[in-house]
């Protein structure tokens, strides 16, 4: 069974804000997968942190979900290591060459490194997880010492 997040959770893991994920939600731009608990993949997380980045950078929301899309979706193959961006287009690069193609090719204004932003995700998840545990260990040692005291 996959693990999935919150709302909330998704917010914390990505530097995202709630009302930011309901409005981008709505819009169908990343959207938690439909079932009884509406659970954001760690995939959704990083197409959360793509699109705060290519905000950043100024790309329009049609243009933005366009490059999530296929993020979301799987593309065609695996997952890009970079977007690159010129403003008005978004190319997915699938290795270092095809960016270094898209730079010398076009006057790029922003690249995004999905590979790294991946990572930043997952490495998150995993604090996020430790922490979650560490929380668990804490309520099962309470228990204990409360049970011990009372016998």
């Amino acid at each position: 069974m996959a693990v999935g997040f919150t709302a909330a959770q998704a917010a914390r893991l990505t530097g995202c804000t709630l009302p930011q994920l309901s409005s981008w939600a709505r819009s169908g731009l990343v959207t938690p997968p439909p079932g009884p608990t509406h659970r954001y993949r760690v995939q959704d997380l990083v197409a959360l942190r793509i699109v705060a980045s290519l905000l950043d950078a100024g790309l329009s929301l049609d243009r933005i979900h366009r490059a999530v899309g296929y993020l979301v979706e799987g593309g065609a193959g695996d997952t890009p290591c970079a977007l690159v961006t010129d403003g008005d287009t978004v190319w997915a690069c699938e290795d270092d060459r095809q960016v270094l193609d898209a730079l010398r090719n076009r006057p790029v204004a922003f690249v995004v490194g999905v590979d790294r932003i991946g990572e930043g995700v997952d490495a998150a998840v995993r604090a996020f997880d430790d922490e979650r545990q560490a929380f668990v260990e804490g309520l099962h040692d309470a228990e204990a010492a409360g049970g011990s005291a009372t016998s």
